[in-house]
C-alpha cells in the first residue's frame, strides 16, 4: 500500500508583527493553510497540526489559535459514470483528452461528496492566474465550458437511460 501524500502546508500566507520596520515587535501573527488530500484523515491531520502548536505552548510560547475555515477533502473516481461522461464531453468539445488532477482548493464539491453525490470541478483551465491580480477568463473558454457542462449532462442522462 502506498503511503499517503502529504498536502500543501503554507505558513505565512499572512504574517505580521510590530508597529514599524525599526521597532522590535512585541507580537507576531501568521496564518497556516493546511490543505488535506482525500486519502488523508482530516481529524488525524488536524490533531497533528495542533500538536505542533501545543508543543510551542509547552516550550513557553504564548499563543492563541483561531480557526478561520476548515473543510474535508473529497474525491470522486474518474472511472465512474460522471467521470466517463465528463471525459467524453471534454474530448468532444476541446479535441483533447482530459487530464484529471487533484485540486488543492477547498471547493463546494465537498458538500456533494458528503451526501454521496459525485462531482468534479471543471472550469476554464486558468489556474495559473486564479485568485491573483491579473485574473481573467477568455470569453471563448466560458462558452466552451458551458458546452462541456451541457454535453456532460446529456452524456450522463443517456448513459443512465441506457442502463435502465
Amino acid at each position: 500500500m502506498e503511503a499517503a501524500q502529504r498536502s500543501i502546508l503554507m505558513l505565512g500566507g499572512c504574517s505580521e508583527g510590530g508597529t514599524n520596520f525599526n521597532v522590535v515587535p512585541d507580537y507576531c501573527s501568521f496564518t497556516v493553510d493546511r490543505r488535506i488530500n482525500p486519502d488523508e484523515d482530516f481529524e488525524e491531520e488536524k490533531r497533528r497540526l495542533f500538536a505542533v502548536l501545543d508543543r510551542a505552548r509547552g516550550a513557553g510560547i504564548d499563543l492563541d489559535v483561531e480557526v478561520l475555515q476548515e473543510g474535508r477533502a473529497s474525491a470522486v473516481s474518474e472511472d465512474g459514470p460522471l467521470g466517463h461522461a465528463l471525459a467524453q464531453a471534454v474530448e468532444e468539445i476541446t479535441g483533447r483528452p482530459p487530464r484529471f488532477e487533484m485540486c488543492p482548493g477547498l471547493l463546494e464539491i465537498r458538500f456533494y461528496a458528503e451526501r454521496g453525490i459525485p462531482a468534479f470541478a471543471y472550469g476554464p483551465d486558468l489556474l495559473t492566474v486564479s485568485h491573483g491580480p491579473n485574473e481573467f477568463v477568455p470569453i471563448a473558454r466560458i462558452v466552451e465550458c458551458a458546452q462541456v457542462y451541457a454535453l456532460t449532462a446529456a452524456n450522463l442522462f443517456l448513459a443512465t437511460d441506457a442502463h435502465g
